[in-house]
C-alpha cells in the first residue's frame, strides 16, 4: 500500500477498536436488541430461509414481521460471522469494526477525490471515525444498523460523484450498488441521506460541468440503487398500513419533543467518567471538532481550488444543523414520511460527514505552515475528544451462548416484544400490550412449538403433528364437524392454511391477532405455512438479477474509484513517521483508556449529593445520597429531591420507588408524595452494578398542607405488588427517613430584633391573635432558624406570664431540631389554653434538652437567664 495517509488513518483508528477487545458487547441502550435480531436471523438461515419477512420466534413465539420492515443488511453480515463459527458477540463486533473502517476509508477516498492531500484526507477520515455521534452509536446508544448506514454513505457520495464526472458502467454500477446497500442498511438513514446525496451530486455537477448529462447520471445511479434494494424497500413502504407504524409518530416518539438547541449541538463531549447509568444524552457535533473546522471556512473565498468543497460542506452542515432545531418544525410537519425519523438529532450522524471534510481541509491549510504540529495536534484532539464516549464504564454483556429462552426473557424483562420499541410492527388487528404466549413452555423445553391450538378443536376432535419447522407445520386432524381452528401465530399476509393441499380462507382474531381457518369435518392433513406474496417474490427476483448484472459487468465499480496516487512510490516523511509512532505508542500504553480511568468517580461517592448515605435495601440496591432543593417551600409550591442509587448485584425484579412526606409528629399520616415506576426512568432489572443512577422527584406541596416540619421517607417496592416493600438492612424498616427534614413554610411576622439561643437557634418572628377574648384557646406562631447543624433534639417551652409575674399558661413541645435544615425559616405552631383574666401578658420562650434539662441560653443572656422575652405582648379582652 503506497497511500501513506490511508495507513496512518487505519493506525489512528486502533483506539476506536481497542475497547472491543473486552469480552461481551458494549453496555449500550439498543445493542442487545440488534444482537438478538442476529440470533433470530441465524436460526432462520439454519432453516434455509435467507431473507425472512416473518420472524416466527419473536414476540414470545407469536411471530413478528421484523425483517419485512427493518433493513436486513446488518443482521445478514453478523449472521455470516455466526455461520463461520463465531459467537454472536464476536460476529457483531467484527461487523462494527469493519463498518468503522469502511466509513473512514470512504471519507478518505471522498476527500482525496475532491483534491485533498493524503494528510488532509487522513485527518478527515479520523474526524469521521471519532465524531461524537458515531462513537456514541458504538459504545453508548447501540443503533448498529444506523452506524453501518452512516459508514456506507461516504461511499455513495464518492461513487455518485465519480459517475457524474466520468460516466461509464463501472462507476454507474458502483454508485447504484452503494446506494442499494445504504437502503438495505437502515431505513431512516437512507431516507435522510438521499437529500445529502442529491445535494452532493448537484455540487459535483456545478463544479465539474456537464449539467444535463450529470443530472441524468445521478438519477440513473439512484434508480439502480432503488432497483437493487426494491425487494426490501418497496414492500416496507407499500405495506405500512398493515402495522402500527403510526406509533412512531406519537407520545415520546413525536419528533416535536426532540429538537435540540444550538448550545447542545456545539457542546463539549463528556470530560470525565461520572459512572451515571442515566447520564444525559451527549447529542453534539463536538465543540473541539467545530473549532478544528473553523479555518476551512476561509477557503470559501481564499482559494479557488477547494472553494467548492468548502462552500458545499458549509452550506450542507448549516442545513443539517437547522433541521435539528425547532426552527425546522414546519418542514418536518410538511414533508411526508419525515416524522418517522422520530428524532431530529439523527441529523448529527449525517452532519459528521461535511464536518469531517472541513476538518480535513483545515488540517491541509495548517500543514502548509506547521507540517508536524498540525497533524499531531488535530489527530490527538479528535481521539481524546471522543474518549469519554469510548470508555464509558459499565458491565459488558456476554452473548457467547444465547438462545430463544434468553431472547424471550429479554422481551419480557425489558418490555420489548418483537425486539422493537413499542410494538409498532404488530399487525393492525393486534390490540393492547403483549405479555407472553402459550408457546413459551415449549421454547423453554428446547422444542419447536406446535402452532395448532388444540383447545380450539371441537369436542371429539383429535390431532397429531406430522412435521414442525419454523415456517411450515403439518398436522393430521380429525374433526367430527366443520369448525374453525386457531393457530398460534399472528395473522399476516403470507400465512396460509391448506387442507389436503387446498387453500382455505383465513382470518385474524380480533384483539389478539391469532390466525384462524375453517376446516371441514373428517380426517385431513392440515398445512400451515408462510409463503411470500407473488409480488414480493417478483421484486426479489428483479433485485437479484440486477445484483448479478452489476457484479458481473462492473465489479461494483471499485476499479473506477482508485485514486491515481495510490500506486506512486515515495518514502515516508518525518510527519508520517511521527504520527505512526505516536499512534503505536498510544495503543501500546492504552493511553486514552488510562487517561479516562483517572477521571472515574468512586461508585459510592457520586458527584452531586448534598448528603451522602450508605443505606442498603435487602442487599440489592444502595441509596448513595440525596439533594433536596429547596428544603423549604410554601403550600402550592414545589421542591426537587434527587436520589442517587446503585445496584449491588444484577437485579432480576423491577422495583419502584416512593417518596412520602409525613408531618414529623404524625408519621402515620401521608401528606404528599412522589412515586416513580422505574427509579431514574430505567427498570431496575436493567441496572448495571458498575453504574450509578440519578433519580429526580418533584414534590408538589398541596395548598392545604399544614405548615411545619415534615419527614421524607424513601423506599422501594415491587412494581406489580406495591404492598411488598424492600426492607432497610440496618433497621428492618420498609423505608428510610432522610436525615434532613422538609419544611412547609408559613409567613410569620418578624421580630424587630431576632433572639439567638446559645448561637444555635434563632427566633426570627412571632405572631399572636390581634384580639383574644378571655377564656378562648389560642395559637402562637413562632419562626425559628437553625444557625448550624444541631447534634440533638431540643424541647421548646413557652410561658405566658401576667403583669404580676405569675405564670398563667405554658406549653412544652419536643422539636426534631437535629433534622432542621440550616438557614431555613421554620414555623412552629404552639397551641395554648385560654386565659381567664383580661389584661396584658408577657410571652417567654426558651429551649432545653430532655432529660438533662440543659438549656440553650438567650444571647446575650438576660438577668432571668433561661428564656427570652418577646418584644410583643398579648392583650386579652373581656369574654
Amino acid at each position: 500500500m503506497k497511500e501513506r495517509g490511508l495507513v496512518l488513518l487505519l493506525l489512528g483508528m486502533v483506539f476506536l477498536a481497542l475497547p472491543m477487545a473486552r469480552p461481551g458487547l458494549p453496555p449500550t441502550h439498543d445493542g442487545i436488541i440488534h444482537a438478538y435480531r442476529v440470533v433470530e436471523m441465524a436460526r432462520l438461515w439454519q432453516a434455509g430461509v435467507f431473507y425472512p419477512r416473518w420472524a416466527p420466534d419473536l414476540a414470545f413465539g407469536r411471530g413478528y414481521p421484523l425483517f419485512h420492515y427493518h433493513a436486513p443488511l446488518f443482521p445478514w453480515l453478523a449472521t455470516v460471522g455466526v455461520w463461520a463459527g463465531l459467537a454472536p458477540e464476536d460476529a457483531i463486533k467484527l461487523v462494527l469494526i469493519g463498518a468503522a473502517a469502511l466509513g473512514s476509508i470512504g471519507v478518505y477516498g471522498l476527500a482525496r477525490w475532491w483534491g485533498l492531500s493524503e494528510g488532509g484526507a487522513a485527518i478527515a477520515g479520523l474526524a469521521y471515525a471519532y465524531a461524537p455521534f458515531r462513537v456514541r452509536e458504538l459504545y453508548w446508544q447501540g443503533d448498529f444498523p444506523q452506524y453501518l448506514a452512516l459508514s456506507v454513505l461516504p461511499w455513495v457520495l464518492w461513487a455518485t460523484g465519480a459517475y457524474i464526472h466520468r460516466g461509464g458502467w463501472p462507476c454507474g454500477g458502483g454508485a447504484g450498488a452503494a446506494y442499494g446497500l445504504l437502503l438495505l442498511s437502515h431505513n431512516i438513514t437512507a431516507m435522510l441521506g438521499t437529500p445529502v446525496i442529491l445535494g452532493h451530486g448537484l455540487l459535483v455537477i456545478v463544479t465539474k460541468g456537464y449539467p444535463v448529462r450529470g443530472v441524468a447520471r445521478l438519477a440513473r445511479s439512484l434508480a439502480l440503487g432503488l432497483g437493487l434494494a426494491a425487494f426490501f424497500a418497496v414492500p416496507a413502504l407499500m405495506d405500512r398500513p398493515l402495522v402500527h407504524l403510526d406509533r412512531l409518530t406519537q407520545g415520546e416518539y413525536d419528533f416535536r419533543k426532540h429538537f435540540i438547541g444550538l448550545g447542545e449541538i456545539f457542546s463539549m463531549p463528556p470530560l470525565r467518567d461520572d459512572r451515571l447509568g442515566n447520564r444525559r444524552e451527549f447529542l453534539t457535533l463536538g465543540l473541539p471538532l467545530v473549532l478544528l473546522a473553523m479555518p476551512a471556512l476561509g477557503e470559501m473565498v481564499a482559494r479557488h481550488r477547494h472553494r467548492a468543497l468548502a462552500l458545499g460542506c458549509t452550506v450542507g452542515l448549516a442545513a443539517m444543523i437547522g433541521m435539528m432545531t425547532s426552527a425546522s418544525r414546519p418542514l418536518w410537519e410538511a414533508v411526508p414520511l419525515l416524522a418517522f425519523a422520530e428524532f431530529p438529532w439523527r441529523w448529527l450522524g449525517l452532519a459528521a460527514l461535511p464536518l469531517a471534510l472541513l476538518i480535513g481541509l483545515a488540517a491541509e491549510i495548517g500543514m502548509a505552515r506547521w507540517p508536524l504540529l498540525i497533524p499531531l495536534g488535530f489527530s490527538w484532539t479528535l481521539i481524546l475528544s471522543a474518549n469519554g464516549l469510548m470508555h464509558n464504564g459499565g458491565t459488558w454483556i456476554p452473548l457467547r451462548d444465547v438462545g430463544l429462552r434468553d431472547l424471550h426473557r429479554y422481551e419480557r424483562d425489558h418490555r420489548y416484544p418483537g425486539l422493537t420499541s413499542i410494538g409498532e410492527l404488530f399487525p393492525r388487528w393486534v390490540e393492547g400490550e403483549i405479555e407472553g404466549s402459550p408457546l413459551e413452555e415449549a421454547y423453554r423445553r428446547g422444542e419447536e412449538p406446535s402452532r395448532l391450538d388444540e383447545r380450539s378443536l371441537p369436542p371429539g376432535a383429535w390431532s397429531t403433528p406430522l412435521d414442525r419447522s419454523l415456517l411450515d407445520q403439518r398436522y393430521w386432524v380429525h374433526l367430527p364437524m366443520t369448525a374453525p381452528v386457531r393457530f398460534y401465530t399472528l395473522a399476516f399476509p403470507g400465512w396460509e392454511v391448506r387442507v389436503d393441499g387446498r387453500r382455505v380462507p383465513t382470518w385474524a382474531e380480533a384483539g389478539t391477532g391469532w390466525l384462524w381457518a375453517e376446516v371441514p369435518a373428517g380426517a385431513h392433513e392440515i398445512t400451515l405455512r408462510f409463503r411470500p406474496l407473488w409480488w414480493w417474490r417478483f421484486l426479489e427476483g428483479f433485485s437479484l438479477g440486477l445484483w448479478g448484472m452489476v457484479i458481473a459487468r462492473g465489479g461494483w465499480g471499485l476499479r473506477a474509484l482508485r485514486i491515481p496516487s495510490i500506486w506512486i512510490h515515495r518514502p515516508w516523511t518525518l510527519t508520517e513517521r511521527s504520527l505512526a509512532v505516536s499512534f503505536l505508542l498510544g495503543a501500546l500504553l492504552r493511553f486514552p483508556d488510562q487517561l479516562w480511568s483517572l477521571t472515574r468517580v468512586p461508585l459510592d461517592r457520586p458527584e452531586g449529593p448534598a448528603a451522602y448515605l450508605q443505606v442498603d435495601y435487602q442487599r440489592q440496591i444502595r441509596l448513595l445520597g440525596y439533594q433536596l432543593d429547596p428544603s423549604i417551600a410554601f403550600p402550592g409550591g414545589e421542591a426537587r429531591l434527587t436520589l442517587w442509587w446503585r445496584a449491588l448485584t444484577p437485579i432480576s425484579d423491577q422495583y419502584s420507588v416512593y417518596v412520602h412526606a409525613m408531618p414529623w409528629e404524625d408519621p402515620a399520616t401521608l401528606a404528599f408524595q412522589s412515586d416513580h415506576m422505574h427509579p431514574a426512568e430505567i427498570p431496575t432489572n436493567a441496572w448495571d452494578p458498575q453504574r450509578i443512577y440519578r433519580d429526580e422527584h418533584r414534590l408538589r406541596i398541596p395548598l392545604q398542607a399544614h405548615p411545619g416540619v415534615y419527614r421524607l421517607r424513601v423506599g422501594l417496592y415491587h412494581r406489580l405488588e406495591p404492598t411488598r416493600r424492600l426492607q432497610v438492612d440496618e433497621t428492618g424498616a420498609d423505608g428510610l427517613d432522610l436525615p434532613l427534614a422538609f419544611v412547609v413554610a408559613r409567613p410569620v411576622l418578624p421580630l424587630p430584633r431576632p433572639i439567638a439561643f446559645s448561637g444555635k437557634i434563632r427566633l426570627l418572628g412571632a405572631e399572636t391573635p390581634a384580639a383574644l377574648p378571655a377564656g378562648q384557646p389560642w395559637t402562637l406562631w413562632l419562626s425559628f432558624e437553625a444557625l448550624a447543624p444541631l447534634d440533638a433534639d431540643y424541647t421548646l417551652f413557652v410561658h405566658i406570664v401576667d403583669a404580676a409575674g405569675q405564670l398563667r399558661a405554658q406549653r412544652d413541645l419536643y422539636q426534631p431540631t437535629r433534622h432542621w435544615p440550616v438557614g431555613a425559616s421554620i414555623p412552629v405552631e404552639v397551641p395554648l389554653p385560654g386565659l381567664s383574666q383580661p389584661g396584658r401578658y408577657t410571652i417567654r420562650v426558651g429551649w432545653y434538652r430532655w432529660p438533662s434539662m440543659e438549656h440553650l441560653l438567650p444571647d446575650p443572656q438576660p438577668e432571668q437567664g433561661l428564656y427570652g422575652i418577646l418584644p410583643i405582648s398579648l392583650e386579652v379582652g373581656g369574654p
